[in-house]
């Protein structure tokens, strides 16, 4: 398993990855011919989600479910 550079951001990368990790670009090498999720999903809509935005997306919705789960506390117990 060698490590490859990744054609957008330079990181290296494993041979066998869909995607770059560190910004989300396929990796041609991997799976070609394959139709993957990845790629399809990426295809349909015109750009790759890295791992750490869908994470950073996540973690974004649950903070903002908790800040009004606790304003709503906050006013029914105050009212």
């Amino acid at each position: 398993m060698a490590l490859i550079p990744c054609p957008a951001c330079s990181q290296r990368v494993s041979e066998q990855a869909l995607a770059c990790p560190s910004c989300g670009h396929p990796i041609a090498a991997a799976g070609e011919g394959k139709q993957t999720a990845v790629r399809v999903l990426g295809g349909v809509a015109g750009t790759y989600v890295s791992a750490n935005a869908l994470v950073q997306l996540v973690l974004g919705a649950v903070f903002c479910i908790c800040v009004a789960a606790v304003i709503m506390t906050l006013i029914i117990v105050s009212g």
